[in-house]
C-alpha cells in the first residue's frame, strides 16, 4: 500500500488528541477506567499513522484495534460520560470500582462474536449521553455528539476535492473526543 501522508498526519493528530485528553483527566482524577476509551482509540490511530505512512505490517493490527476503539472505545466513553453527568459527578464508575473492567471485557466479547451488539452500542450510548447531556445542560458533550455525528456523515471512503474523506472524518473526531474531555472535566 502506498503511503497516504495526508491520513497518516490525521492519524497522528487523532493520537496525540487522545494523549492530551488521557493526561488532563488521569491529572484531575486518577482513574484507569475514566480514560480507557480515549486510550483504545488513540492506540487505533497511533497503528493507522504507521499504516498510512507506508508500514503494511500493521495493516491487521490496525483495523483490529478501529474495530474495537468504535465499537467499544467510544460506547465505553460514551456511556461513562453519560454516568458521570447523570450522577453529577458523584460517582466515577458505571457499575463500581474495580468491576467496570468486567463490562469493558464483556464489550470486547460481544464485538468479536456478534456483529449487531457493534452495531448497537455506539448508538446507544449516544442516545443516552445525548440524554445526559440535555438534562444537565453540558454544552461540550451535545458539541462532542454533533462532531461525533459529523465524523460519520464524512465516512473513510473517497474524497470530497482533494481532501480524503477519512481525514475530515478523523478531524471532527479529533473535535468530538476533545469535547467529551472537557465535558468530563467540567464535570470532575
Amino acid at each position: 500500500m502506498p503511503a497516504q501522508i495526508t491520513t497518516a498526519i490525521s492519524d497522528a493528530i487523532l493520537a496525540l488528541t487522545c494523549l492530551i485528553s488521557c493526561y488532563e483527566i488521569f491529572l484531575k482524577k486518577e482513574d484507569v477506567f475514566v480514560i480507557y476509551g480515549f486510550i483504545l482509540v488513540g492506540i487505533a490511530a497511533t497503528a493507522g499513522a504507521f499504516k498510512f505512512s507506508g508500514c503494511d505490517s500493521v495493516r491487521d493490527l490496525h483495523k483490529s484495534l478501529s474495530t474495537h476503539a468504535g465499537a467499544v472505545g467510544m460506547p465505553w466513553l460514551m456511556l461513562l460520560c453519560a454516568s458521570i453527568q447523570l450522577n453529577q459527578g458523584l460517582k466515577m464508575s458505571l457499575v463500581s470500582p474495580g468491576w467496570d473492567i468486567f463490562v469493558i471485557l464483556g464489550m470486547h466479547v460481544c464485538t468479536i462474536q456478534y456483529e449487531n451488539t457493534r452495531q448497537m452500542l455506539l448508538p446507544a450510548t449516544l442516545i443516552g449521553l445525548l440524554y445526559a447531556a440535555i438534562v444537565h445542560t453540558n454544552h461540550f458533550h451535545l458539541l462532542g455528539i454533533a462532531l461525533l455525528c459529523l465524523s460519520s456523515v464524512f465516512g473513510i471512503t473517497g474524497q470530497i476535492g482533494p481532501v480524503h474523506r477519512v481525514d475530515l472524518s478523523h478531524f471532527a473526531l479529533c473535535g468530538a473526543l476533545y469535547s467529551f474531555k472537557c465535558g468530563l472535566i467540567s464535570i470532575i
